[in-house]
């Protein structure tokens, strides 16, 4: 009978969900206290993140700043990031994460935090309606009176607005639904023309109903209907205005039903327009009360005019039954009878089309029922993270308004997205291993030309030499081997000495020959004493040119080491081909995990579909089985009727 609302239809939303909230309700303040809020970002990460944000990728923004964290955390903005992680997980549903991290901030009871006393005032407030819309009434309670409304109203008046809406509802759902003083006491902080206020009438009047005080809820409903005529000057959506009053009046006309008070409803109904949103279910109403009244003509013609429109809508599928109803109502048992045939006609081949529907039920045909908006980065959504999707086929309305199927919905396009985050990532390491797979040919190719160089320069041969040199040098220190260490000049002059003595060797023994063998012996013991005395010398030059040649060697042979060592093992490239394989590892078990849960939620959706469908068919059968038994209930009447008229002629 009643309707609960939480969220006016047609309203702009108020929630600013995810980065877009905290740079709302941030801009006109500080971010720390005596810290100004930066004009752009100090770190490279943090823009990443904001880009991704603003460009709809919510998942890639979240990534952005986990990494970030793990790299040591984004400089230069205090706690500003942190309250945009918070409101990304909250426009992706993560309440539980989003409530972990705000309390880690703003501290247990909101007076420990850095930030500026509104900025932490409207953070309470947006968690609070974050629970509300949840169902989570206690955590919405508790997030909520820690808000302070004073300084609320003076930051943002539509907000304080709608806490005192949700404070309100919270008030009327919960065991404190007798405390009409504190119910009174919130509602006077609203005008009685504000659109918060018509909502909390309205609710106020479904709150009665619920208890059975159907008194109170005629009042409230018939106060409602006065305010929203009176209010013709209000800065409120008109057609919100008008969708409200149309409800209200619909409900009223209910509870007049109820209570069968026809003519009441009749007035009531009557004043509802044609085109409006309950148009359709006001006709039905109308017919209904027409025929309590006793003029099943209305009931016939509001019948009529309702079944020239599509029933696509469950509570449609009673026009066809109803309209035989009233046919019989008016004794017209000639028309009712078809009626009723035609009634059972048409429910028994929904009955079976359903019966197809569900056999051929699948991923694929459910969302061939569904009308996406998309743009060039994907599927969009909407301010609450819901997915933007009209039916196809308006026999899916009833499920795809339910919040569990929204839900779903949105769970399995995020997987799908996961997934195919997945398989790119994957498809980059076929790219990775070509990209090893080249290096190796390269570097195979730079090993085999270091080789020959290598040969060319006969290491080997070197080697031997430096060897040899070594233990000459050795073997002439320890024989004290003054000839070995001359300098280039001594041996020149030792090699003419020898000259001049093989010379004087072969000429004749005279007076000439015998004062140059004389001059050749002082000459040769000059050279002995000239070499005796510089062997000091001669031997520490030779041995520095040794070490310096051993340093040298040791080098080459060091760096030839090396050389043969990197040719033999890359390490480098085998840390990369570990860290390649262990990624891929990685993503094959986040693949798995991933597509588990798509199954899941696959299955958790076309389960949800699958219910609704045999729900349908379960109420389509009712109809059916009053139609057939009315069917033949008037066929033995008319079967009767006909042998009376027989008889008397007879």
């Amino acid at each position: 009978m009643g309707l609960k609302v939480s969220q006016p239809s047609g309203r702009r939303p108020i929630v600013f969900t995810g980065a877009l909230l905290w740079l709302t309700i941030i801009a006109p303040t500080q971010i720390q206290a005596g810290q100004p809020q930066p004009e752009r970002a100090h770190d490279l990460r943090y823009g990443w993140a904001l880009y991704e944000y603003h460009q709809g990728n919510a998942l890639e923004a979240l990534t952005q700043l986990a990494v970030a964290r793990e790299q040591g955390g984004i400089e230069g903005h205090g706690d500003h990031p942190d309250l945009v992680e918070g409101g990304l997980m909250l426009s992706w549903g993560m309440t539980r994460e989003a409530s972990r991290l705000f309390t880690e901030l703003l501290g247990a009871d909101g007076a420990g935090s850095t930030l500026s006393a509104d900025v932490r005032n409207q953070a309470w407030f947006y968690l609070g309606k974050v629970f509300y819309l949840e169902g989570d009434h206690e955590l919405a309670s508790e997030n909520l009176e820690r808000v302070d409304g004073d300084i609320l109203a003076r930051a943002n008046h539509n907000l304080f607005r709608e806490w005192i809406y949700l404070q309100a509802r919270l008030a009327m759902m919960s065991a404190r639904l007798g405390d009409e003083t504190e119910l009174a006491s919130l509602q006077a902080q609203l005008e009685d023309t504000d659109i918060w206020s018509l909502y909390l009438r309205y609710n106020s009047a479904v709150s009665s109903l619920t208890v059975g005080d159907a008194v109170a809820a005629e009042a409230e409903l018939q106060a409602l209907i006065s305010l929203i005529d009176q209010s013709t000057d209000s800065d409120e959506p008109e057609a919100e205005r008008q969708g409200l009053l149309s409800r209200a009046r619909l409900s009223l006309a209910r509870l007049y039903l109820r209570g069968n008070q026809f003519d009441a409803a009749l007035r009531v109904l009557g004043e509802m327009p044609l085109n409006g949103v309950f148009a359709d279910q006001a006709l039905f109403d109308y017919a209904v009360a027409a025929a309590g009244q006793g003029r099943p003509e209305r009931a016939l013609d509001a019948l009529d005019t309702l079944a020239k429109r599509d029933l696509f809508l469950p509570w449609r599928q009673q026009v066809p039954f109803a309209r035989a109803y009233v046919l019989e109502q008016m004794n017209r048992p000639e028309s009712a009878l078809p009626a009723f045939q035609k009634a059972a006609d048409h429910y028994q081949s929904r009955i079976e089309e359903l019966d197809k529907i569900r056999d051929r039920l699948s991923e694929e045909s459910l969302m061939a029922q569904l009308d996406f908006s998309r743009d060039s980065d994907g599927i969009l959504t909407d301010s609450y993270g819901r997915l933007r999707v009209q039916p196809v086929d308006f026999g899916m309305a009833e499920v795809l308004a339910s919040e569990t199927f929204q839900q779903a919905l949105a769970e399995l396009n995020e997987l799908y997205r996961m997934q195919s985050f997945i398989a790119e990532r994957q498809s980059r390491f076929e790219s990775f291993r070509i990209m090893l797979e080249t290096r190796e040919q390269q570097r195979q190719v730079r090993i085999a030309q270091t080789r020959r160089a290598l040969e060319n320069q006969q290491a080997d041969q070197w080697q031997q030499l430096h060897q040899e040199f070594n233990e000459k040098i050795s073997r002439a220190l320890t024989e004290e081997d003054a000839g070995f260490f001359m300098t280039s000049k001594q041996k020149a002059l030792r090699d003419k000495l020898d000259d001049v003595e093989e010379t004087l060797a072969g000429l004749p023994d005279n007076a000439t020959t015998a004062g140059q063998r004389a001059t050749y012996q002082r000459m040769r013991a000059y050279f002995d004493w000239w070499v005796a005395d510089d062997y000091g010398v001669n031997r520490w030059a030779a041995q520095k040119q040794l070490r310096e040649l051993d340093r040298e060697m040791d080098r080459f042979q060091a760096q030839r080491q090396r050389v043969e060592k990197l040719m033999a093992d890359d390490a480098r490239h085998a840390e990369l081909a570990q860290r390649i394989a262990s990624s891929e590892r990685e993503l094959a078990t986040l693949g798995a995990e991933v597509a588990d849960a798509l199954g899941k939620a696959r299955q958790a959706l076309l389960s949800q579909v699958d219910t609704m469908l045999v729900a349908r068919q379960e109420e389509l059968n009712g109809y059916l089985l009053a139609s057939r038994h009315a069917q033949a209930r008037l066929a033995d009447q008319l079967f009767r009727a006909s042998q009376s008229a027989g008889a008397g002629d007879e």
